[in-house]
């Protein structure tokens, strides 16, 4: 599971939904080791272009968010 690559995917939509306050911390921690949990997202991932092009884009735009903080920080 974890080496597929949409694993990651999951996992920042899984982050984004703990940041939206739609899970808890024990949750998160449950639904990172669901494989069943996984496939459902994965097949959500597949089918529907709309989700998978808001999550990509999203996680995107969220890993460039980080480098330009990192440049930030090594600047300070």
């Amino acid at each position: 599971m974890k080496k597929d690559p949409i694993y990651k995917y999951y996992i920042f939509y899984l982050e984004q939904m703990l940041n939206e306050s739609r899970i808890s911390k024990g949750y998160l921690s449950l639904l990172r080791i669901s494989e069943h949990k996984f496939n459902n997202f994965k097949g959500t991932f597949e089918k529907d272009e709309l989700f998978n092009k808001n999550i990509i884009e999203s996680y995107i735009r969220e890993i460039r968010d980080k480098k330009i903080d990192d440049i930030f920080n090594e600047i300070d």
